[in-house]
């Protein structure tokens, strides 16, 4: 073999050399960086805790449906439409009547607000006292001829009444929102009406409360007052 065939060879191992090397780096670098595309991809395609948390909150807040309830077109008379039973009289001193206040209902599920016309009454009975059902059904049927619909029959469920707090509710709800009594909640639609009634049997004694609700704007009475009107001041 000539010195020329010897460098010729000895040159080719050498390349040979450095190409396997950089073949087998290659390799040990393909190997250290796939496995971070599939953990990108998941978290593209995870939701974060938060979005979770709001699409929950959204769902729940999801309540009562108006638009489901039939339109009826009975009369109803002067507001607050209806009387109490024969023999019951109203008792003043825990009785509220507004031209706008909040009203809080139960659908069920959720205390539903509802901001109007309110009359808050709680029904004595004087020597002839009506059990509970005789109170319920009586505004049942009669509501019924009215074209009322029944949201929901029962006790307030404590959750929603803790998401408000007590002070709230009985504020503007005085007995009908309740974990001890059941109310009959009702409503009737009207073309131009809503109408929220809520029935509670107060239990042994005999007295009931009513309330109901029509759902209207706030009617704007504070003005600025005018220059010239000041001076009279």
């Amino acid at each position: 073999m000539t010195k020329i065939h010897h460098y010729l060879l000895v040159a080719l191992a050498v390349t040979n050399g450095l190409s396997a090397c950089g073949n087998k780096d290659a390799k040990q670098t393909t190997q250290v960086t796939a496995p971070a595309a599939p953990a990108e991809t998941a978290a593209a395609t995870q939701p974060t805790t938060d979005a979770a948390v709001a699409k929950s909150d959204t769902a729940q807040a999801v309540t009562f449906d108006i638009n489901t309830v039939p339109v009826t077109s009975a009369e109803l008379g002067s507001f607050p439409y209806l009387g109490p039973l024969k023999g019951y009289t109203v008792n003043t001193s825990n009785s509220e009547a507004y031209d706008f206040e909040r009203s809080y209902v139960y659908d069920g599920k959720n205390l539903v607000t509802v901001e109007g016309k309110v009359s808050q009454r709680l029904l004595d009975h004087g020597d002839r006292k009506a059990s509970e059902l005789m109170i319920q059904r009586n505004y049942e049927d009669l509501l019924k001829t009215l074209g009322a619909t029944k949201v929901h029959s029962g006790k307030v469920e404590r959750a929603a009444i803790d998401k408000l707090g007590n002070d709230e509710v009985y504020k503007h709800g005085k007995w009908v929102i309740s974990t001890d009594h059941v109310t009959d909640t009702y409503v009737i639609r009207q073309k131009d009406k809503e109408v929220w009634v809520q029935v509670t049997p107060l239990g042994s004694d005999g007295n009931y409360a009513l309330n109901v609700t029509e759902r209207a704007a706030m009617p704007q009475e504070a003005t600025v007052m005018k220059a010239d009107e000041l001076k009279k001041n």
